[in-house]
C-alpha cells in the first residue's frame, strides 16, 4: 500500500510539474505576443508619421488701408464691424486674406496654395532636425510694377522629429498705393474730385505743368455709367469719388464694402491694379477691362450703388 501511495504521489507530482511548465510556456508566449503587438503598433505609428504632412505654410496677404487723422468714431466702428482690425498706434485698418493658387517655394520646389491659402507637405526629419527655406511670391506694392518677385531672404525654419510645423508668410499690401495708382491714366493724374452732377473732370499731366488740360471720362456716379472700378460704391457713403488725400473721410466711407473691397478679399487678380494701366486688371482701356473686379463677385461691371 505504501508503494502504491508513493507511486501515486510521484505521478501527481509529475503531472503538476507538467501543468506548471505548460502555464509558464503559455505566459511566455503571451508576453512575447504582447511585445510583438506593441512593436507592431509603434511601427504602424512610425509608418503613419512618415506619410503624414509635417509642414504647413500659410501665405498671408495683409490688406492695409490708412485711416484719416482724428477719424470719426462711427467710421472706425464701421470698419471693425466689417471684419477689419485697427492698428491704433499707426492708425490703419488691416485684413488678412489667403489666396488660392499662389506660389510658395519650399527648399527650391514650387508648390501652389489650396483654397485656404495653404501648402501642406512632408519634410524628411529622419536624420534629425531639418532646416527648411520657405518663400512666396511678393507683390512689389511701392514701385509701379506688377511683376511678382521672390522674396530676397527666404524664411529659415526647422522641423524636428515628431513635430508638425506651421509657418506663416506675411506680406503687407498697401491699398492706399493701389487706389492712388488707379487714379492715374497713361501718365495723367486726377487733380479734381468727381461730383454728383458730372462724370467728367480735369486731369493734368504728371511732372512738368503747362497750359494743356485733358478732359477724361473716368469716374462715374450714376447707375449704369461706365467706370474703371467700383471702388467707391460702398453702402455707408454717398457713392461719389473723392480723392483720398483731399477728402479721406468720405473716401474711406465710400470704399468700405465697395465692389473693390469685396473682390480684394477673394481674388488676387485685383493686386495687378498696382501696375501701369496697360497691365491692370481694371482699367479704362481696353474697354473689356472696365469694372472687371465687379464681375469677379457677380456684380454689374457698370457703376451701381449699394
Amino acid at each position: 500500500m505504501k508503494m502504491i501511495r508513493i507511486s501515486l504521489c510521484m505521478v501527481m507530482f509529475l503531472l503538476g510539474s507538467v501543468a506548471v511548465g505548460s502555464l509558464n510556456v503559455f505566459a511566455d508566449e503571451m508576453h512575447n505576443h504582447e511585445e510583438m503587438s506593441s512593436k507592431s503598433e509603434t511601427e504602424k505609428k512610425d509608418s503613419a508619421n512618415l506619410s503624414t504632412d509635417n509642414l504647413i505654410v500659410k501665405n498671408v496677404k495683409r490688406l492695409e488701408y490708412s485711416m484719416p487723422k482724428n477719424a470719426p468714431a462711427d467710421l472706425i466702428n464701421l470698419y471693425l464691424k466689417a471684419g477689419w482690425e485697427w492698428n491704433k498706434a499707426l492708425n490703419y485698418m488691416f485684413k488678412d486674406v489667403l489666396y488660392e493658387d499662389e506660389t510658395v517655394n519650399i527648399n527650391g520646389i514650387d508648390y501652389v496654395t489650396d483654397e485656404d491659402g495653404e501648402v501642406s507637405t512632408k519634410i524628411s526629419v529622419r536624420s534629425g532636425s531639418s532646416k527648411v527655406e520657405v518663400s512666396s511670391d511678393n507683390y512689389d506694392t511701392n514701385p509701379v510694377s506688377i511683376t511678382a518677385e521672390k522674396n530676397d531672404e527666404p524664411k529659415q525654419v526647422s522641423v524636428k522629429p515628431g513635430e508638425q510645423k506651421e509657418v506663416v508668410l506675411l506680406e503687407e499690401i498697401n491699398l492706399d498705393t493701389m487706389i492712388d495708382r488707379m487714379d492715374e491714366m497713361n501718365g495723367q493724374k486726377i487733380n479734381t474730385e468727381n461730383t454728383l452732377t458730372t462724370d467728367k473732370f480735369i486731369a493734368t499731366p504728371l511732372g512738368k505743368q503747362d497750359s494743356h488740360h485733358f478732359e477724361v471720362l473716368l469716374m462715374a456716379s450714376k447707375n449704369g455709367e461706365t467706370v474703371t472700378c467700383n471702388r467707391y460704391n460702398g453702402p455707408w457713403g454717398n457713392n461719389t469719388y473723392y480723392s483720398k488725400t483731399a477728402n479721406p473721410v468720405m473716401a474711406a466711407r465710400n470704399f468700405l464694402w465697395s465692389d473693390c473691397d469685396q473682390a480684394l478679399v477673394w481674388h488676387v487678380q485685383c493686386l495687378k491694379d498696382y501696375g501701369p494701366a496697360k497691365y491692370r486688371y481694371c482699367a479704362w482701356d481696353p474697354t473689356t477691362k472696365r469694372g472687371k473686379c465687379s464681375g469677379l463677385i457677380g456684380h454689374s461691371k457698370k457703376f451701381h450703388k449699394h
